[in-house]
């Protein structure tokens, strides 16, 4: 049986990442676990070519509706994918060949439509060739929502959005911050070594590191490879994380012999942060809604040596499995969110979830954070974050929560950070934007029980 090709394996991808929630980065590590004759260089163009194909989709999208004589709702997702591949590699990926990107295109669209739909995949890329040099986009001065929206690749509603809070400058800005490749960025796990040794071990193997401004156990990766061929990483000596996520724990700020419950665990990156910070000492409460995502946390908890978990099956939002001594020091709750403030990392978002999808994710976040605070010991914290930049998630969820529980007040999160971090505290909670800090999109906000409550 033939091998399947990368821009085989990309199609397979783009038409499952359509029908499920799972982030991108783990349906890609399944792919190249499932296709093991990947090569390391096919494993990087997959990757280039998946990532770039969502990333600039609306874009390509552009394109498409220019040379289809179909009417671009009437364009079945079978042919819209191949066409978004070969334009993705015939505008970005200048050293593949278009020929190769068209005539693989076009037989991945036979497999799937037969001749007629690999008909008018060829003669629309084949058009989109001969005037490549001659694309015409929204112009500036003329609409600036509209062009942005084309131009850099984002849905039209969002840019509106950003323009009505933000202005078109720093919209434009902001979204081409989301079309920059992240950073690969990890944490250090101190209960088995100090950052500068895990840089000396990386150096070992030939990846250059670099410690992050403003996360004390953080490492920037300078042209690293696959995260699939990354060293150390299985053997549970750092976790990949966003520096931004590495600054929630501070935040929380657990201590040794404390008992905590991570409300929303999964995947069990802040949860392994909060057991080094806590010394290994005392407990950890992890919830999730799936006990396979909490096989996920255990595992990746006992990679880090943590000795300190325990899990429970729940849905944060509702009454816990917890009897009269279930109060806490601390909790955190991660809730669920849009994920707005990690395009760089998951273009998919951008297509897969609205307006609708926001406002109703900012009720159930206030549901979970109503049901939390009745497990929190009086004096206790509760940190509330997200990585996402709506009003919706993240301001108006916790200026809702305080006008109905006046024992709870806001703690400005300053003096648990580095001095660099003063300038991310606004209206007393931790806030990072797109563009400028090289960070992901995240809020935090740290909430205190009064003693007497």
């Amino acid at each position: 049986m033939k091998s399947k090709t990368p821009r085989a394996i990309c199609l397979e991808i783009l038409q499952r990442i359509e029908k499920t929630d799972r982030p991108l980065d783990t349906i890609l590590t399944d792919s190249f676990k499932r296709y093991r004759h990947l090569t390391s260089l096919d494993r990087a163009f997959l990757t280039e070519l998946t990532y770039g194909t969502l990333r600039w989709r609306g874009k390509l999208d552009w394109v498409i509706r220019d040379f289809s004589r179909t009417p671009f709702p009437e364009i079945e997702p079978e042919i819209l994918n191949p066409l978004r591949m070969a334009l993705y590699q015939i505008h970005f990926m200048t050293r593949t060949p278009a020929s190769a990107a068209v005539n693989e295109s076009v037989e991945l669209t036979k497999k799937f439509r037969g001749r007629g739909g690999a008909a008018f995949v060829n003669a629309v890329l084949r058009s989109a060739l001969r005037e490549k040099e001659n694309m015409r986009f929204p112009g500036r001065e003329e609409d600036p929502v509209l062009h942005t929206a084309v131009v850099q690749s984002h849905p039209l509603w969002l840019v509106k959005r950003w323009v009505e809070s933000l202005g078109a400058e720093e919209t434009l800005r902001v979204c081409e911050a989301n079309n920059q490749i992240a950073p690969l960025v990890v944490r250090t796990n101190g209960l088995r070594l100090g950052r500068k040794d895990l840089i000396a071990r990386l150096g070992e193997k030939g990846l250059e590191g670099a410690p992050t401004r403003h996360a004390d156990e953080g490492i920037v990766l300078k042209n690293p490879p696959p995260t699939s061929d990354l060293p150390f990483l299985k053997e549970g000596l750092f976790v990949l994380q966003d520096e931004a996520s590495q600054l929630v724990a501070p935040i929380l700020d657990p201590q040794p012999g404390e008992k905590i419950l991570d409300a929303c665990a999964a995947p069990g990156g802040k949860t392994t942060h909060m057991a080094q910070r806590m010394r290994n000492q005392g407990e950890i409460w992890a919830l999730d809604l799936s006990r396979q995502k909490l096989n996920r946390v255990e595992e990746i908890c006992e990679r880090f040596g943590v000795g300190i978990l325990k899990t429970r099956k729940a849905d944060a939002s509702r009454p816990l499995p917890f009897g009269e001594e279930g109060r806490f020091d601390r909790i955190l709750a991660d809730v669920p969110c849009s994920g707005f403030g990690t395009l760089r990392r998951n273009p998919d978002l951008k297509w897969r979830k609205g307006e609708k999808e926001i406002r109703r994710l900012g009720q159930l976040q206030s549901s979970i954070l109503e049901n939390l605070a009745g497990y929190l010991k009086p004096g206790g914290v509760l940190v509330y974050s997200t990585c996402t930049v709506f009003r919706e998630e993240n301001e108006d969820v916790i200026e809702g929560f305080l006008e109905g529980h006046p024992e709870f007040r806001l703690d400005p999160p300053g003096e648990r950070l580095p001095e660099s971090c003063l300038p991310f505290i606004e209206n007393g909670s931790f806030r990072t934007f797109p563009g400028g800090n090289a960070m992901d999109g995240f809020f935090v906000a740290r909430l205190i029980r009064n003693q007497r409550s």
